[in-house]
């Protein structure tokens, strides 16, 4: 018999609901794919690694319990403080007292705006918008008259004389000897950034223990002012979820009240009390809250509603009272859509052609073993984690369960992406050994995303970067479906598999094993195969004469001869070292028809 030849394009990603015929028809799809992404330029690439965010841990040994990129740094919770840096090599606690006193002393009176100084220098030492504190009342200055009068942006509780004003804003030495506003307790921190009209923002924190924090740094001359207090004036105290929506900080999840949304004045994140300020009970646990195109999505454990007309009187509809969601952890926007993790798997909220309408899908039935053996039954003891890595267009899920370590720790990344054939949708994989408990992305000051993830020795990682994690070799696994050639009635006897691998550096760990009739004990089965050296490839304008290797295509083609023979195979494509990725982009696979038996 002639020889015969069949080429697989990898696509379509991790598959582990198809039936063996089905299978058949779709050979590109994946069985097992651990450590690969699929990308958006085609093909399956091995993921990066992961490496620390400097040298040093925020606090010791304390678990990492929130990270956000913040003013050229991270802002990392951990223990009963909030740290910050901009290196990972030194961290500086921000959750401090940061009010400084001003010159002279003010009189107030309670229902009154005004502030009556002696001595006082106002024109000089404070401007608009200055956040202050008189008697331990906290307010923003509304107008300044004088050296003598100024107005804040609410009345006083309490009548006060001979006090001392003081103004929010500390340098890195009056930082050091402030005194700590501890954070007893913190979990699971949540971060939302009001930018305003600031230089960098205002960071709100909120843990669902401690009241709601707010964070602002500013730098001038490469020096930088810390601002840092714990919200007042009618906030909840214990809110767990918060975001910005219609130019307010959005407040839910308070223990007390965990089916009631707090908004803020419009443009006053900080007050809960202004005449645009208010409360809406949704009737159900909320699990959190997410904006979206013109709406607050409002995510509960067996519902979901969407919220408008802040400026107004709000307005309150039901997404579905039928499907709620898992854990707020678990919600992302990407694609246009909000992704959530929903009792049977991972679901979207997606607008349509209709104004104000919006609608539910489905896009995990591929993957829904994952869920079902691995997710949902051990719910009590996972800590989900989720984000966007928005240049590749990816949602990845990671679920630490407590009890087991680290290289036992799993995920899953989804790829929004077009396929061959037209279709948009999402192709799947998994990870394993990336122990994320906490997770961000962010972007630098260039605009350049950058992603972090913390586990549970303290420490912050640079996350999707480097060639292992941390040290340790990463393992990936691809595996094909049993492929039958078009005939399953027919042996086969393999000659050779010509992969398409293109690399991003040196690489030699690569091997390949074929199995046949579906691993059937009976057949012999043949041992793994090395499939050589691969080699990046040099380009014009990025390789360097005399160093690079040049003559090399994008995607060098590694044969490798095989052994053995049956009526289907399957392939498993594996890697284990600390090598440069790679992008399996297909293969070729030459046989030899025998007869039917």
């Amino acid at each position: 018999m002639p020889e015969q030849g069949v080429s697989v394009t990898c696509e379509g990603g991790l598959d582990l609901v198809g039936t063996t015929h089905n299978l058949f028809r779709t050979p590109g799809v994946a069985t097992a794919l651990k450590n690969y992404e699929s990308s958006i330029h085609g093909g399956y690439r091995r993921i990066n690694g992961f490496t620390k965010f400097g040298s040093a841990q925020p606090s010791g040994t304390d678990d990492v319990e929130g990270i956000f990129r913040y003013c050229q740094g991270v802002v990392a919770c951990a223990g009963a403080n909030i740290y910050y840096s901009t290196n990972g090599n030194s961290w500086t606690q921000v959750n401090k007292d940061t009010y400084q006193n001003k010159t002279g002393t003010v009189s107030v009176t309670a229902g009154a705006a005004t502030v009556t100084g002696s001595g006082t220098s106002f024109t000089t030492e404070f401007a608009v918008n200055d956040d202050i504190k008189i008697n331990n009342e906290v307010f923003n200055v509304l107008s300044i008259t004088d050296n003598l009068n100024l107005t804040v942006d609410g009345n006083f509780a309490s009548s006060a004389s001979s006090q001392v004003i003081k103004k929010n804003g500390a340098n890195d030495s009056q930082l050091s000897s402030g005194s700590a506003i501890a954070r007893t307790n913190q979990a699971d921190c949540k971060f939302a950034l009001y930018e305003g009209d600031t230089q960098h923002g205002e960071l709100f924190i909120v843990d669902g223990v401690n009241k709601p924090a707010m964070l602002k740094i500013t730098v001038a001359g490469g020096v930088n002012t810390y601002s840092f207090k714990e919200v007042e004036r009618s906030a909840p105290d214990k809110s767990k979820f918060a975001t910005i929506f219609g130019e307010r900080l959005i407040l839910a999840g308070d223990s007390d009240n965990p089916q009631v949304v707090s908004y803020s004045t419009r443009l006053k994140p900080e007050d809960f009390t202004g005449a645009s300020a208010g409360t809406i009970d949704i009737g159900d646990k909320i699990q959190t809250v997410k904006p979206f195109r013109n709406k607050l999505i409002v995510f509960c454990e067996s519902s979901i509603f969407q919220v408008s007309g802040l400026d107004g009187t709000p307005v309150v509809s039901g997404v579905t009272k039928n499907i709620g969601c898992v854990h707020g952890n678990t919600v992302q926007e990407i694609g246009g859509d909000l992704v959530f993790l929903a009792p049977d798997g991972l679901r979207t909220i997606a607008g349509t052609a209709r104004i104000d309408d919006i609608e539910l899908g489905s896009i995990s039935r591929k993957i829904l073993p994952l869920f079902r053996d691995n997710i949902f039954p051990n719910l009590s003891t996972i800590q989900f984690a989720s984000m966007v890595v928005r240049e590749k267009s990816q949602y990845r899920l990671f679920y630490y369960q407590s009890g087991l370590s680290n290289p036992q720790q799993k995920g899953i990344i989804g790829t929004f992406k077009i396929a061959s054939t037209g279709a948009v949708g999402y192709e799947w994989s998994e990870t394993e050994g990336i122990p994320a408990r906490r997770v961000h992305a962010g972007t630098d000051t260039n605009g350049n995303e950058v992603l972090y993830h913390a586990e549970v020795d303290g420490r912050v990682y640079n996350h999707d970067t480097g060639n292992d994690f941390d040290g340790t070799n990463i393992i990936a696994i691809y595996k094909t479906p049993d492929l039958d050639y078009g005939d399953s009635g027919v042996r086969k006897t393999l000659y050779y598999i010509k992969t398409s691998i293109r690399a991003e550096g040196t690489n030699s760990n690569l091997t390949v094993l074929p199995r046949y009739d579906f691993e059937s004990p009976d057949v012999p089965q043949p041992s793994e195969i090395s499939l050589g050296n691969l080699i990046s490839v040099s380009t014009f304008g990025n390789a360097v004469f005399g160093t690079a290797i040049f003559g090399g295509t994008l995607f060098p083609q590694q044969r490798a001869t095989l052994t053995g023979s049956g009526f289907t195979n399957n392939f498993r494509i594996r890697s284990a070292g600390n090598q440069a990725p790679y992008t399996v982009s297909g293969f070729y696979v030459d046989f030899i028809a025998g007869g039917r038996i």
